[in-house]
């Protein structure tokens, strides 16, 4: 499937087969969503240049054994502020590669250390 185009007298495509290709493209355009604005919040907490974040994304994930849009997305619903347990687990695992002060729990909440 792919995006191929379809040959005249072709075989056509199935039902089923378009639904999980659009729905792949869905959650591609979701993570690359979240790992862009993982890399804004990390350039704009720490005063990262977008490489010097992006290489940061990549170390959390590479020591942490978890996806990059994993990372990208724990970071961006701790600072929506809706991270469930298990987000909040899973930053705790990432605290030890960000930089000394660390990332807030939510926005404006007391364990936010820059407030």
């Amino acid at each position: 499937m792919s995006g191929t185009p379809l040959s005249p007298g072709g075989p056509r495509p199935r039902p089923e087969d378009l639904r999980d290709e659009v729905a792949q493209l869905r959650e591609a355009m979701q993570s690359q969503r979240d790992i862009g604005m993982a890399v804004g919040l990390l350039s704009a907490r720490f005063g990262l240049s977008t490489a010097q974040a992006w290489r940061t994304m990549l170390r959390i994930s590479q020591d942490s054994n978890t996806k990059i849009r994993t990372v990208a997305r724990v970071l961006v619903v701790t600072h929506d502020g809706t991270a469930d347990p298990d987000d909040l687990a899973e930053l705790a695992r990432f605290e030890a590669q960000l930089p000394a002060s660390g990332w807030p729990s939510a926005p404006g909440t007391r364990e936010d250390p820059v407030s």
